[in-house]
C-alpha cells in the first residue's frame, strides 16, 4: 500500500508539472507574456474584481507571490488597482479590456491542450476521476 501511495503521489506530481510546462510553453509559443499562473488570475478577475488577500486564498499562496504576479499583469496593462471606497488601505484588482483579450487568448490555448490531453479517455474515466479528485480535496480540508 505504501509503495502504490508513493506512486501516485508522483505520478500525481508529475502530471500537474507536466501540464504546467506544457501550457508554459504553448503560452510563450503564441507569444502570451503571461504565466499559466497569471492566467488563472485573470479568470477569477473576469468573474468579478478582488482584492490581493482574496487572490491568495483562492490561489492557496502567499500574499508576496501574488503580489508580483499582480505588479506584473499590471505594468502589461492587464489589470488596474482601483482604490476601495471606504477602505484606503484596500485596492481592487481589476481586468482591463486588454486583459480579457489576454485571458481570452490564454483560454483557447487551455482549451486546445486540454482536449489534446484527454485524447483515449473516456467519459467515464473521466468521471471517476472528477470524483477522486473531490474525495482527494476534501479529505486534504479536513
Amino acid at each position: 500500500m505504501e509503495a502504490t501511495q508513493r506512486s501516485f503521489k508522483l505520478l500525481f506530481g508529475s502530471a500537474i508539472r507536466a501540464f504546467l510546462k506544457q501550457s508554459t510553453k504553448e503560452f510563450e509559443n503564441q507569444g502570451l507574456k503571461i504565466s499559466p499562473e497569471q492566467h488563472y488570475i485573470l479568470r477569477i478577475l473576469t468573474q468579478e474584481d478582488s482584492i490581493q488577500s482574496d487572490l491568495a486564498e483562492i490561489l492557496q499562496k502567499d500574499k508576496s507571490a501574488i503580489m508580483r504576479h499582480i505588479d506584473q499583469l499590471e505594468t502589461l496593462g492587464y489589470v488596474i488597482r482601483v482604490n476601495d471606497a471606504t477602505d484606503r488601505r484596500k485596492k481592487h484588482i481589476v481586468i482591463t479590456e486588454l486583459g480579457t483579450s489576454v485571458f481570452n487568448q490564454g483560454e483557447e490555448i487551455i482549451n486546445t491542450l486540454s482536449e489534446k490531453n484527454m485524447e483515449g479517455i473516456s467519459d467515464e474515466e473521466i468521471t471517476i476521476f472528477q470524483n477522486v479528485l473531490i474525495k482527494l480535496k476534501e479529505n486534504a480540508e479536513k
